[in-house]
């Protein structure tokens, strides 16, 4: 276990801490305080910044692990597809967040993670691509403004739907590019 192997497992158990934080936030959610919404966006912003962390320090120090790259992007998908899942629970959420944008993230999450584990399985390297990176900034983004709108600050409404259209928009055309470049090695492995 290496440092950024640690960074990841931690985002994990930020992530579980978002979700416990607005379950526990979500019977009081219209006469309670906002202590625990607010610690849920600070929690999720830590560990969204841990994203960025981990690979750059895997990258940098030459640590880059199997274990690593299974473990990092599943504790991606868990941290955005968990939250969006939790958020729907929330009205303040689902004035911008939609039960068939959250499907579609995960859609598009599945179609890449097998493209990914058959093309890898072939002997060739399929990491995120640039418009992948972006695709989880916009996520973060979307996410943590719906966040903020559940800890009862609406100014954040415009950032949230900002964030949804353009990380729809990147969540659609990464997954179809991801497609574009790995159709060659599909097409050539048969059904």
């Amino acid at each position: 276990m290496n440092i950024p192997n640690t960074i990841t497992m931690a985002r994990l158990f930020m992530t579980a801490l978002v979700f416990v934080c607005l379950e526990w936030h979500a019977p009081v959610q219209q006469h309670g305080s906002t202590t625990l919404p607010w610690l849920a966006f600070a929690l999720f912003l830590l560990a969204a910044v841990t994203d960025f962390l981990d690979g750059y320090l895997a990258r940098r120090w030459n640590m880059v692990t199997a274990f690593g790259r299974i473990a990092d992007p599943f504790a991606d998908k868990i941290l955005i597809a968990g939250t969006m899942i939790s958020l729907l629970q929330f009205d303040r959420a689902t004035v911008v967040l939609t039960h068939w944008y959250v499907v579609v993230v995960i859609a598009r999450e599945f179609l890449v993670t097998a493209i990914r584990g058959y093309v890898e399985s072939t002997g060739q390297a399929f990491g995120a691509d640039r418009l992948g990176k972006w695709k989880m900034f916009s996520q973060c983004w979307t996410v943590g403004a719906l966040l903020a709108m559940v800890a009862s600050c609406d100014w954040f409404h415009w950032a949230a739907v900002g964030g949804f259209w353009v990380s729809l928009v990147l969540t659609v055309v990464s997954g179809l590019n991801y497609c574009f470049k790995a159709r060659h090695i599909i097409l050539e492995g048969g059904a």
